[in-house]
């Protein structure tokens, strides 16, 4: 398989679980938000920790500690300390539809970083897919939106798209320790704000699937695939969480979706398919033009 077919292959998986966030927050509603990110984050670092060690990444290696490496790490940390309040201050299609914002501004961040322009085709499919997450946006009710929780969620993909452009920029080398340390930061920062850390075998259970399942292995499916494509095309594929994040809550909690969610949903995963078709092409017409 080639490298830009494994990248999206890595990038599309991610968006997946990604996706399932709003369906572990429901399930786990009784939980305060803090406790909830501190156990996440707690499951996340052990985890990702000891797969590590067992693979024998050098920890503080001074190859390994670049600057790429602390930024990705910071940026990391603070999209998961603003992900999890936001989904519980505004809506579930609210947080993916800002989160739609993120080709954009992962463009904007490749330009004053990497000075690494976008194609003419992903800056247009960007810009369909912003336009189907605002036809999303017209259907969540008005009152189950909080400017705060709008705002963290615009911070978490601010996070998000700085993180890819230092990844991008470290391509390479192991991201574990990366997803490790900034689940310590994240877990740090909740247990100074959690009112109580106690909870039991269920919420125990979920929990860790919430960390290893929906964050861990997302991540590590998102950081390679980072590592493969450029920002703005890992941005762009990473969309398809959006239409898929209120569809999970519709089928398990009945939370349905207006028409204008589904509509902007089609539209969004209609522009990805679009571009990996339109890439896939371009990359064939240059290998026959080409050939070794």
């Amino acid at each position: 398989m080639k490298v830009q077919q494994l990248g999206t292959f890595y990038i599309l998986g991610a968006a997946m679980l990604w996706s399932t966030a709003g369906l572990f927050m429901g399930l786990l509603v009784t939980l305060d938000v803090w406790t909830i990110l501190f156990w996440r984050s707690f499951f996340g670092a052990i985890a990702v920790g000891g797969a590590a060690l067992m693979r024998g990444d050098a920890a503080f290696h001074p190859r390994v500690l670049r600057r790429s490496w602390f930024v990705a790490t910071c940026c990391s940390a603070l999209g998961m300390v603003a992900f999890i309040p936001a989904l519980h201050l505004t809506s579930v299609a609210n947080v993916a539809m800002v989160h739609a914002s993120l080709p954009v501004l992962a463009a904007i961040a490749s330009a004053l970083t990497l000075r690494e322009r976008p194609s003419p085709p992903t800056v247009f499919f960007s810009g369909a897919a912003l336009v189907g997450a605002a036809v999303i946006f017209t259907g969540s009710p008005s009152g189950s939106s909080s400017q705060l929780g709008n705002l963290l969620a615009l911070l978490m993909t601010i996070s998000i798209a700085f993180m890819t452009v230092a990844l991008r920029a470290d391509r390479g080398r192991s991201v574990l320790w990366i997803i490790a340390a900034s689940n310590v930061i994240a877990a740090i920062v909740a247990l100074c704000f959690a009112p109580s850390i106690s909870i039991d075998l269920n919420e125990a259970l979920l929990l860790a699937c919430f960390a290893l399942i929906q964050m861990v292995l997302g991540l590590v499916l998102y950081s390679k695939g980072a590592q493969l494509l450029p920002s703005a095309e890992v941005a762009l594929f990473s969309l398809v969480e959006v239409p898929l994040s209120p569809l999970w809550v519709w089928l398990m909690f009945d939370q349905r979706p207006g028409l204008p969610s589904v509509l902007g949903g089609a539209i969004i995963v209609t522009t990805a398919i679009g571009h990996i078709l339109t890439r896939w092409r371009r990359d064939a017409d240059r290998q026959w033009r080409c050939p070794p």
